[in-house]
């Protein structure tokens, strides 16, 4: 007779795992939030680029960085950091929604200059 795996303990192995699964770019990508709050874009793409090194599948590191690309004027950074974070991360929501609405912004800033 197999005994089945006592849900409590899954439980506990389940969450063991993730935390031992956690990127190395998690003190980066904070850093990178702090700066963006505090208005400082330079630091934040410095710190994003960090997060992004250390934890290249990231899609939410690409993302960030592609945030902060768009904020200093970086148009084509941006959409490549974009793209990269959907390649990841098809499925995510809010990163399909920040790609899309960061065409929309690029559109009309293409249309603003000509």
């Amino acid at each position: 007779m197999r005994r089945a795996f006592p849900p409590v303990i899954a439980a506990v192995v389940v969450a063991a795992l993730a935390a031992c699964a956690r990127p190395l770019s998690v003190g980066a990508l904070r850093a990178g939030v702090a700066a963006a709050r505090a208005d400082d874009w330079d630091a934040a793409l410095r710190h994003w680029t960090e997060a992004v090194r250390l934890s290249p599948g990231s899609a939410a590191a690409h993302n960030n960085l592609a945030v902060a690309h768009e904020r200093r004027g970086d148009w084509e950074a941006a959409r490549a950091e974009y793209e990269e974070a959907v390649r990841l991360a098809p499925n995510d929501l809010a990163i399909r929604t920040n790609c899309a609405a960061f065409e929309l912004r690029a559109e009309a800033a293409r249309e603003k200059g000509k």
